[in-house]
């Protein structure tokens, strides 16, 4: 089965010219991995009451997550179908995701929002609370680089989940990577992927909301 929500993935090809002036696309540090069966989902994150766009969120999800949701897909349109498509891709052990900001927050910002989706997971108990303490507890030092210049509209996330191991990837819209860590153990697979899938985050209504849903007669 092939499904592809997508309507535009970035390509991560260099684009060449001899013309002066013309600027080269960064390649992407993690390409997406493509292989099928897969279901991409996108969303859009809007804060504040302007509905201010923030940033865009592309999720990949690999051949055996696919499997497990065939049978739920279209998605019905109620909490309860909803809820089972969520709770099967949080446990994805194949996934990729990029985050794409359209505009420049402060890092404070930017691990608020991380902080405060991650506190929604663990109450929900999709993560242990010992689990939090030890992801959430290594943020600044992980994205320590940005400290000084904050994010800018441009700049890109790549997330990488294979098993129980996670790399990350930030890279800057001019192409400079000044993030790239890998952990492993399974409280970092879930607590991205249960910040983007438990109830109340910013992304879970987008996501869920891009799979394919059945159409009311």
């Amino acid at each position: 089965m092939k499904s592809n929500l997508a309507t535009a993935i970035i390509s991560g090809v260099f684009l060449f010219s001899s013309l002066p002036g013309v600027l080269a696309i960064p390649a992407d540090p993690i390409p997406c991995p493509g292989s099928e069966p897969s279901l991409t989902t996108r969303t859009l994150m809007e804060k504040t009451i302007f509905k201010v766009d923030v940033l865009t969120l592309e999720l990949w999800l690999g051949p055996e997550t696919v499997q497990k949701l065939t049978h739920l897909l279209p998605v019905q349109d109620d909490d309860k179908s909803r809820e089972a498509a969520a709770r099967i891709a949080l446990d994805s052990r194949d996934a990729w995701a990029e985050m794409i900001f359209q505009r420049g927050v402060s890092l404070d910002q930017f691990l608020g929002g991380i902080d405060e989706n991650m506190r929604r997971a663990r109450d929900a108990g999709l993560i242990t609370p010992e689990g939090y303490e030890l992801v959430a507890g290594g943020l600044s030092r992980s994205y320590a680089p940005l400290a000084a210049d904050g994010i800018a509209e441009g700049d890109r996330i790549f997330y990488r989940i294979s098993g129980d191991t996670l790399r990350t990837v930030f890279q800057r819209v001019g192409g400079d990577l000044v993030v790239d860590q890998t952990d492993i153990g399974p409280e970092r697979r879930l607590s991205l992927l249960g910040s983007f899938f438990v109830k109340g985050s910013d992304f879970r209504k987008g996501l869920v909301g891009s799979l394919p849903q059945s159409q009311a007669d």
